[in-house]
C-alpha cells in the first residue's frame, strides 16, 4: 500500500509512531426487536451505566488532582442523565433495537443543539453523539477499543473526553490520536494536551479506511497523519521522537541554572496552567511560579455563574502547591470559544462581561483571596480596554479586603495598546496575551496555535508589543507575555529584546525557554527586534522567522 498523507488540524503537539488502533463502531444490529418497552429500558440502562462509569472516572481524576478534567467528565455524566435526551430515547424505540435507538436519539438531540448556531453548543452536540456511541458499544459488548501490539495510534471518527481519559487507565499503549472529525478546541483535545498525547483532528472520513495494525505516524505539530508510511517517513518519525526526547534531556540539564542572558539580564520564567497536574509539572521544571492561571476551564459546562465556594474548590488544589511563588490568577475569561451554556449567544467578552455581572465577579474575587494560602498572589483581568475597568475591579477588591493583592491588566487588542499608558497608571502590572492580539491585529484564527504563535513576530504585532512595554516601564510596572508565542524560541528572543520582563508558557516548554534565554544576548535581541519591527527581516506577510515553531497546550 502506498503512503497516504491525511491532512487535518493540529490539536495537541508532538510526533508519535505506532500501529493503527481503530475505535470500534457499534455492531450492526441483527437481533429482532423485542418491543418498545424492552428496548427503551435497555437503552436507558445503557445510558445509566455510562453515567456511572463517567462519574467513577471523574472521581479518580479528582483524586489525582485533575479537577478540570474531572469536571469535563462530570458534565458528560449529566448529559447522559438529561431528561430531554432520555425522553428522545423513549420516542425512538418503535421498531428499533436499543442500540439503534441510542444512535438515533442522540443524533436527534445533537442536531437540536447544533441548530442553535452557537459554537459552544455545537461542541456539546459532539459530546452527545459520543455518549450515544459509547452506550451502544456497551450493548453490543464490543469493548471500547480493538487491540494492537506495541505502541498504538488511536483512530476514530470522533471521541469524547471520557475516551481520552480512559487511555491513561488502559493497558494498551496509546501514544497518539487522529480523528476524522473533532476540533482543536474540543474537550477531547484539551484532555489530550493535558495527558501529553499528540493529536490531529478534522482529518476526514478517509482516515478510517486504515487497516488495523498497520503503521501510522501522527504529527501533532503540523496536523498530519501518515497512513502506512514508507521507510523514510517511519525513519523520520522515529528520529523526530528521539530528537524531541534528546532536546528535552538537554534542556533539563540547565533546569537548576538561572534564566539570565549572556549579558546578565534576568528573565522571569512562569507557567500557564489550568489544572493541578500542570502546576505540578511547572514546579518540576523549576518555574518561578504561575504567570497565567486560567479559571474558566472547570466551568465551561456550567449552567449558572459559579458560586464563591465553587471557585474555592477549584482553586485551592492549585494554589496550595505554590507557597512563596508567584500565582497569577486570571478571573473568568468567558466569551468567544469559551462560552458556557448559560451564556449562549453573548457577544461581550472578558472583563467587560464580568463587570456586567458584578456579583459574580465579586464572588470570584472573594474566592481567590480565600484560596490563596501562602502563594504570592496576583489577580489578572482579561481583555482590558480602559483604565475605568481596572478602577471598577479595584473598588470591588477593596470591599473584600483591606490589603488587596497586585491587580494586573491583559493587553490583547490594538485599542488596549492605544490606551496602555492610561491603563498602566491604574494597574500594578501588565500582561500581553499574544493569541488575541494577533487575531485582532492580523485577523488570524486564534484556534490555530502554530500560525498564531509565529505571527506574533509580524512587524505590526511587535510594534504594538513594543508600545505596551514602553507604557509599562514608563509607569514603573513589570510586564509579562503569556501567549502561545512565548513558547517559540525565536519569537521569545524578540520579546526579550523588546524588554519584556516575564515569559509565561506551558510547563513542558519552560526548559527549552530557559535554554533560549541563557543562550542569547539581550543587546543582540534588541537589535533583532528593532530590525523585525522595521521590516528588515521577512516578507510583507510578516513571516519573519526561519527556524523552529512551537505549539503549546
Amino acid at each position: 500500500m502506498t503512503e497516504l498523507v491525511v491532512r487535518g488540524l493540529a490539536a495537541s503537539p508532538g510526533v508519535a509512531v505506532g500501529r493503527v488502533l481503530l475505535l470500534e463502531a457499534p455492531a450492526k444490529q441483527s437481533a429482532p426487536h423485542r418491543g418498545a418497552a424492552v428496548e427503551a429500558e435497555a437503552a436507558l440502562d445503557a445510558l445509566d451505566a455510562v453515567a456511572a462509569e463517567l462519574g467513577a472516572r471523574a472521581e479518580r481524576l479528582r483524586a489525582d488532582g485533575l479537577r478540570a478534567e474531572a469536571e469535563i467528565l462530570e458534565a458528560n455524566r449529566l448529559m447522559a442523565l438529561d431528561p430531554m435526551l432520555r425522553a428522545e430515547v423513549e420516542r425512538h424505540t418503535a421498531g428499533e433495537t436499543a442500540a439503534a435507538t441510542l444512535r438515533a436519539a442522540t443524533e436527534r438531540h445533537a442536531e437540536l443543539l447544533a441548530a442553535l448556531d452557537d459554537p459552544m453548543l455545537a461542541a456539546r452536540a459532539t459530546d452527545v453523539r459520543e455518549l450515544g456511541r459509547r452506550a451502544a458499544r456497551r450493548l453490543s459488548q464490543n469493548g471500547a477499543h480493538a487491540s494492537a501490539d506495541g505502541p498504538a495510534i488511536l483512530l476514530a471518527e470522533d471521541i469524547g473526553p471520557a475516551d481520552v481519559a480512559e487511555l491513561r487507565e488502559s493497558e494498551q499503549s496509546v501514544v497518539g490520536l487522529a480523528l476524522a472529525a473533532g476540533a482543536a478546541t474540543s474537550h477531547a483535545a484539551i484532555m489530550a494536551r493535558s495527558l501529553g498525547l499528540p493529536m490531529v483532528v478534522g482529518a476526514g472520513a478517509h482516515l478510517l479506511a486504515a487497516v488495523p495494525g498497520t503503521p501510522v505516524v501522527v504529527d501533532g505539530d503540523a496536523g498530519r497523519a501518515y497512513l502506512d508510511p514508507g521507510p523514510e517517513r517511519l525513519e523520520w518519525g522515529h528520529a523526530r521522537m528521539q530528537q524531541l526526547a534528546r532536546e528535552r534531556t538537554r534542556h533539563a540539564r540547565e533546569r537548576a541554572l538561572p534564566p539570565v542572558t549572556r549579558d546578565g539580564r534576568w528573565v522571569t520564567l512562569l507557567a500557564n496552567a489550568a489544572t493541578a497536574v500542570e502546576v505540578r509539572a511547572a514546579l518540576e521544571m523549576e518555574a518561578d511560579g504561575v504567570g497565567l492561571l486560567r479559571t474558566e476551564l472547570a466551568f465551561l459546562e456550567a449552567r449558572a455563574w459559579p458560586t464563591e465556594d465553587d471557585h474555592v474548590a477549584a482553586l485551592e488544589p492549585l494554589l496550595a502547591q505554590l507557597p512563596g511563588l508567584v500565582a497569577t490568577v486570571r478571573v473568568l475569561d468567558f466569551g468567544s470559544d469559551k462560552t458556557p451554556p448559560f451564556l449562549a449567544g453573548i457577544e461581550t467578552r472578558g472583563i467587560a462581561l464580568l463587570l456586567e455581572h458584578p456579583e459574580a465577579l465579586a464572588a470570584q474575587l472573594r474566592a481567590i483571596l480565600r484560596a490563596a494560602g501562602n502563594a504570592d498572589l496576583r489577580i489578572l483581568l482579561p481583555l482590558v480596554e480602559s483604565a475605568e475597568q481596572v478602577r471598577a475591579v479595584r473598588r470591588l477588591l477593596r470591599t473584600a479586603t483591606t490589603t488587596p493583592p497586585p491587580l494586573g491588566a491583559m493587553i490583547e487588542t490594538p485599542l488596549a495598546v492605544q490606551r496602555a499608558h492610561e491603563i498602566a497608571l491604574e494597574a500594578d502590572f501588565l500582561s500581553i496575551g499574544t493569541n488575541d492580539l494577533v487575531q485582532y491585529t492580523l485577523g488570524l484564527d486564534r484556534t490555530q496555535p502554530l500560525a498564531t504563535a509565529r505571527s506574533a513576530a509580524h512587524p505590526r504585532v511587535l510594534g504594538l508589543i513594543a508600545e505596551t512595554v514602553e507604557a509599562a516601564h514608563g509607569a514603573g510596572l513589570t510586564i509579562e507575555v503569556c501567549g502561545e508565542a512565548a513558547s517559540v524560541p525565536d519569537v521569545a528572543t524578540l520579546f526579550v529584546g523588546l524588554g519584556v520582563d516575564e515569559l509565561s508558557v506551558a510547563p513542558a516548554r519552560i526548559d527549552e525557554l530557559r535554554t533560549t534565554v541563557r543562550g542569547i544576548s539581550a543587546v543582540e535581541a534588541a537589535e533583532a527586534a528593532a530590525a523585525a519591527i522595521s521590516g528588515e527581516r521577512g516578507d510583507e506577510q510578516g513571516e519573519v522567522l526561519g527556524g523552529r515553531g512551537g505549539v503549546v497546550a
